[in-house]
């Protein structure tokens, strides 16, 4: 599962639906590269046409190297060594797709004594996409990202028309298949573009077929049915004319449909999940600070709480404690106060990262809950600390924050302790240390 999921009731998701995402990610990876391999073999003349292998060797060499950069940038994956690797994978995935372009160009030109069957162009522009796909993916810019968005849609758009066009083609009804289509490499296209769908869904658009609210449910529910639905029609049209329509004007037509029909579907669907979320927000969020309430709170952190406990990672709390927002109140009024909490807040967020969750939990109590073992939080603590004496520092006010903290950390699986449980330990923490501080001071 990301690490990085969004701080949002809404989009959070099933970590049972992530883990067999990841684990259909490795089998389309075992795809491709079993589909590499066939077509190498198809090479040396064995199991196919070797004249069509000929024409794909560059359509192989680029989706070897784009699994590779997908491998390499996995999640689970970290280091200057990954990184340098994942990086020269995707230049010479670069220089592939460089390739393939002009490879496809050349196949107009070539004559048919060179004993080369040259893919499809459009099969060509499909690998040309999921480079640019592999390069950009999981980029934090938002533009990138939507571009990624745009050209994934068009990636999965193009296969559905390659697909159908070569079911079409066996069809009497569309008459003969004039399409030479080269299986291996077609199903790597197909395989690493199921891979890279589920990498963009963590982030990107199609991340609504991954939500848990009602339109994430319409989504998940209609989506399948749209997709079959027009080339059924198609399909039903053309036996029902006689008329041996092409097989490639009803792929065209079918994947046409099926574009117009699910962009329908995900704007609705956005749409309902937008005013979910407000719905949520109005619930679930603390007017003054924009954290999750005392309700809200509760409920994600018991979820990412378990969601720890069983994949055995460590999982931390934090409690803080705004010591002097009584007599901020006062002596300086309401107003002073809320601007007191207000800044808290924002001192939260700017401190942990978007994925903690973060909640104000009583009047001038806070409370931080995500993975980090115990030398994370205790940094964190540290971070959090530097942060505040640092606004204090610059805005000169009257009373500055005093913040108080203690913090608790379970080891995965090892203890099935609660929420609640954590969070009195960590009071308890804060309790003693702010007792000790006095001593100190008193001596």
């Amino acid at each position: 599962m990301n690490e990085n999921a969004p701080d949002t009731l809404n989009v959070l998701p099933d970590p049972k639906l992530f883990r067999a995402a990841r684990s259909l990610q490795r089998v389309c990876l075992i795809l491709a590269a079993m589909s590499i391999l066939f077509g190498l073999l198809q090479l040396l003349g064995i199991g196919g046409s070797a004249a069509a292998a000929r024409g794909a060797v560059p359509l192989f060499v680029t989706s070897l190297l784009c699994g590779l950069s997908l491998t390499l940038s996995g999640t689970e994956l970290d280091g200057a060594v990954f990184s340098y690797a994942t990086r020269a994978a995707n230049l010479l995935a670069i220089f592939a797709a460089s390739v393939v372009v002009f490879w496809s160009r050349a196949g107009n030109v070539a004559s048919q004594s060179q004993q080369i069957i040259f893919p499809p162009a459009r099969l060509a522009f499909g690998f040309v996409l999921l480079t640019l796909i592999v390069v950009l993916i999981d980029n934090q810019n938002w533009l990138i990202n939507r571009i990624v968005d745009g050209a994934m849609c068009c990636l999965c758009l193009l296969d559905l028309l390659l697909f159908a066009d070569a079911v079409y083609g066996n069809f009497r009804l569309f008459g003969a298949n004039s399409t030479e289509h080269n299986a291996p490499a077609f199903a790597c296209l197909i395989a690493l573009t199921v891979v890279v769908t589920m990498r963009q869904a963590e982030r990107g658009v199609f991340s609504i077929f991954l939500g848990a609210g009602i339109g994430s449910n319409l989504a998940r529910i209609f989506a399948p049915i749209l997709l079959l639905l027009p080339f059924a029609w198609e399909t039903l049209n053309a036996w029902m004319n006689r008329n041996g329509a092409s097989h490639l004007n009803a792929a065209l037509l079918g994947s046409a449909a099926v574009a117009v029909a699910v962009g329908i579907l995900l704007f609705f669907s956005w749409r309902i999940s937008k005013m979910e979320n407000e719905i949520h927000d109005l619930i679930l969020r603390d007017e003054a600070t924009r954290l999750y309430n005392f309700r809200g709170f509760h409920m994600l952190a018991e979820h990412a709480l378990r969601l720890a406990q069983r994949t055995n990672v460590p999982f931390s709390v934090l409690f803080v404690n705004l010591e002097n927002l009584a007599q901020v109140h006062s002596e300086l009024g309401p107003d002073a106060s809320a601007a007191a909490l207000r800044e808290t807040g924002e001192i939260l967020k700017a401190t942990f990262r978007e994925s903690d969750i973060k909640g104000r939990i009583g009047g001038d109590e806070f409370a931080v809950a995500g993975q980090f073992d115990r030398a994370g939080i205790s940094v964190a603590a540290m971070r959090l600390e530097a942060v505040a004496a640092t606004r204090n520092a610059r805005s000169g006010r009257m009373i500055p924050l005093q913040l108080s903290m203690g913090h608790v950390t379970t080891s995965g699986g090892s203890t099935q302790e609660t929420l609640k449980e954590m969070l009195e330990r960590a009071g308890q923490m804060r309790n003693r240390q702010e007792s000790l501080m006095k001593e100190m001071l008193v001596n």
